[in-house]
């Protein structure tokens, strides 16, 4: 394998990687185009095993609250404004990493390479000072920006998962079952669906006597009371 190719693979690799999410039992992931609750069975840590869709960087996801727990302080409403207009950016960030910088590793390894390189970075200082911009004007916390961003500085291909990234920074207010309603009715089903097949799997991890494990038994018959009706 050439060099060329070495570094791409590598870059690739490093991308894909950062798009792997742990997520609590019954945490889900919140995006325009649905829920995603993780897979069922893959754990890391005692974490479920969600992936982002590496074709998609561009499209703000969120992390619900975990059943149970205290309230975020972040509204999701307020998360999207926050992170929305930044999506044209992080395209054109995914474009220069993935097409332009190989394009020109291969093609034109001289100027056009270390020009495209400085635009690569330019465009990422410019995301991580507009998103902490954002932040600061909706009252979100920014800290969480220096650790990441410092990551999209040191490794490149890190940038381009900026926007969700961001996005995953904190809890947004809202818990699975809740978000359900902010999906299109054909999709509630289905999302009620797998939230009851992991609130199932988080049942087996507990004992019966346990207190959660009784709410989320309680859950689980809610969300199949709920599918059998066809309530939307």
């Amino acid at each position: 394998m050439s060099a060329e190719a070495t570094v791409l693979a590598v870059a690739l690799a490093i991308y894909l990687f950062d798009c792997v999410v742990l997520l609590e039992r019954g945490q889900a992931l919140w995006s325009r185009g649905g829920l995603s609750f993780g897979s069922n069975h893959y754990q890391i840590r005692s974490k479920v095993v969600a992936l982002l869709n590496p074709f998609t960087p561009f499209v703000p996801v969120f992390r619900t609250q975990p059943l149970f727990s205290a309230a975020s302080k972040v509204e999701l409403s307020t998360a999207v404004q926050s992170l929305s207009p930044i999506a044209a950016t992080t395209l054109l960030q995914f474009a220069l990493v993935f097409v332009v910088l190989p394009y020109c590793l291969y093609r034109a390894p001289g100027w056009p390479f270390f020009m495209a390189l400085v635009l690569a970075y330019a465009n990422a200082i410019g995301m991580l000072g507009f998103i902490w911009w954002r932040y600061r004007k909706a009252g979100v916390a920014a800290r969480p920006l220096l650790t990441l961003g410092f990551g999209w500085l040191a490794c490149l291909p890190l940038s381009v998962n900026a926007l969700r990234k961001a996005g995953l920074a904190f809890d947004v207010s809202v818990d699975a079952r809740g978000a359900i309603r902010y999906l299109p009715t054909g999709e509630r089903q289905r999302a009620r669906c797998d939230l009851a097949a992991q609130v199932a799997e988080a049942m087996h991890e507990l004992e019966e006597h346990e207190q959660r494990y009784r709410r989320l038994a309680e859950l689980r018959r809610q969300l199949t009371a709920e599918a059998d009706s066809g309530r939307v």
